[in-house]
């Protein structure tokens, strides 16, 4: 049975048959089917209780049916087939029952004709479904009006018994076919809605993966400075650990306990500065200290400076005014030099191991995808702050980011999908600025909303494409740059989380985006 209904329901399939078009043929076939097997049904009932005429309505319907189907898979012409079913599922049981003689005898035999209803929905038209819906109500008034009439001339003398067995079978077999139909309907519908989500959730996946795709080089960029920056610190603490070792045998050897008491207080009290210097301003610290060390009679003045500046001593304190007497006061600087070298080669590991996992917890976050079904609570600075983390190896190369970030409570939401959302609307920003120009961000907190604006110095949308961004396909990008399902799939994700984005717009002076997110979902 499930090998027949498979290939009955393949006829006038074509190739090209999206889902629904399949679903709207399957329905017409097994409406048509179903209804002839009440056709064979019905003529058996009337030969069987001796009224041979009427019989041949029913089985007139099965052989129209056959052929209709047979006429449909040569010339696969779908609305010409749908609508030959159409006009004969509705016409064909009201000429039954005015045959029989009208409601009662016939057992009220026009309900067949709710299957053509059913069948309407196939047109996906709500004009066509109300067409065929007043026929029937038109066709059953004509009934209704002339039903003395065709009892007067039709009538067969149909016993109570028969017409009691015919108000069975049709009430019995309309009310399973129409049931079967829905559920099937039903069933296939929830299907292809499931497949819809599942592309869905492709696409914006494969939107995710191909901006990740444009700056992976970018992020491998970001992640081999942090890694560069901590080999390069590991072999200077490595280098110069070995020297301080050799030192310290040497300090215990050479000084006096008051000098090495000096020394102490003046490493203790030394604070070095994490402050970057210009050239400029590092040339001039550089000859202060040089013309100081001169001023104390301390030999190779430069060289000292030189060090001493390298790891953030600006100036002559009085510590080591004191400790410049001493006569090894080139070898303790030296010292000083790879012990605070040690400290800032640990420092620069330290913000290097912090960048490097800051991207890295971006990167993770920005690819987790969250559970469809459940919603999470979401901190927006932290999920705006990881598509910029993201990003930042192509924004620091022209693009000034203005950050507007006021308090704001959490929402409940999709993370990974609002972070495609602030994705594409930052991407779509920077190539409408050429890559230079102003970014400015907003965060802000609205009634019962939050808003987050993302706004760009650039071109604009010229006036007449700007009802047509948000469609599918829509692109003003080159071809191979763009799908043009960017917006349209943000406008998906902002409405799944029943908030709403707008846009402002000027030629020549840019674009603002901005995306209203309620607190509450159930808020709209």
């Amino acid at each position: 049975m499930k090998d027949f209904l498979a290939r009955i329901s393949r006829i006038g399939s074509l190739p090209e048959d999206d889902e629904y078009i399949i679903l709207r043929k399957q329905i017409m076939i097994y409406q048509g089917f179903a209804m002839s097997l009440g056709g064979v049904l019905w003529g058996s009932l009337a030969l069987f209780f001796g009224y041979p005429v009427p019989s041949l309505i029913p089985y007139g319907y099965v052989v129209i049916t056959a052929l209709n189907f047979v006429w449909f898979s040569k010339t696969e012409n779908f609305v010409l087939a749908r609508n030959v079913q159409t006009i004969i599922s509705m016409f064909l049981p009201f000429g039954l029952q005015w045959l029989l003689g009208g409601f009662a005898v016939s057992g009220t035999v026009m309900i067949w004709a709710l299957l053509a209803l059913v069948l309407s929905i196939t047109y996906q038209s709500v004009r066509s479904s109300i067409f065929w819906l007043f026929t029937y109500v038109f066709m059953m008034g004509i009934s209704f009006a002339f039903d003395d009439y065709f009892v007067t001339h039709f009538g067969m003398g149909v016993s109570p018994f028969v017409s009691k067995v015919f108000h069975i079978t049709n009430i019995v077999c309309v009310s399973i076919i129409i049931l079967l139909l829905f559920l099937y309907f039903v069933t296939v519908n929830a299907k292809n809605i499931e497949r819809v989500k599942l592309t869905y959730i492709k696409l914006i996946t494969s939107e995710k993966l191909a901006v990740l795709g444009q700056i992976s080089a970018g992020i491998a960029h970001e992640v081999n400075t942090p890694l560069g920056a901590i080999k390069s610190s590991a072999e200077e603490s490595s280098k110069a650990f070995g020297e301080i070792l050799m030192d310290f045998m040497w300090l215990t050897k050479s000084l006096t306990d008051s000098d090495k008491d000096m020394f102490v207080e003046f490493i203790a009290t030394s604070n070095p500065s994490t402050q970057t210097l210009s050239t400029v301003e590092e040339r001039q610290i550089k000859k202060k200290m040089r013309e100081s060390f001169e001023e104390l009679g301390i030999a190779n003045s430069r060289f000292i400076a030189e060090r001493l500046v390298q790891v953030g001593i600006y100036e002559v304190t009085p510590a080591m005014e004191k400790i410049s007497k001493l006569e090894h006061f080139e070898k303790l600087m030296m010292i000083t030099y790879n012990i605070l070298n040690q400290q800032r080669s640990n420092q620069t590991i330290q913000l290097a191991v912090d960048k490097a996992s800051r991207i890295v917890k971006a990167l993770k976050t920005y690819l987790h995808t969250s559970n469809k079904d459940q919603v999470e609570s979401i901190n927006l600075r932290n999920n705006i702050e990881t598509v910029l983390t993201i990003y930042h190896n192509r924004l620091k190369q022209g693009i000034q980011v203005i950050k507007n970030y006021e308090e704001v409570p959490d929402i409940m939401g999709h993370p990974d999908q609002l972070n495609q959302v602030w994705t594409n609307l930052i991407v779509n920003a920077v190539q409408a600025m050429d890559n230079k120009g102003i970014l400015t961000i907003g965060l802000k907190k609205e009634d019962e909303h939050i808003v987050v604006s993302i706004k760009d110095s650039g071109k604009g949308i010229p006036k007449g494409i700007q009802d047509k961004i948000f469609d599918p396909f829509f692109t003003t990008k080159v071809s191979g740059e763009g799908s043009g399902l960017g917006l349209d799939i943000i406008k998906r994700i902002v409405d799944e989380h029943a908030a709403t984005i707008s846009f402002e717009s000027m030629e020549g002076e840019g674009t603002t985006f901005y995306v209203k997110l309620p607190i509450n979902r159930t808020a709209v």
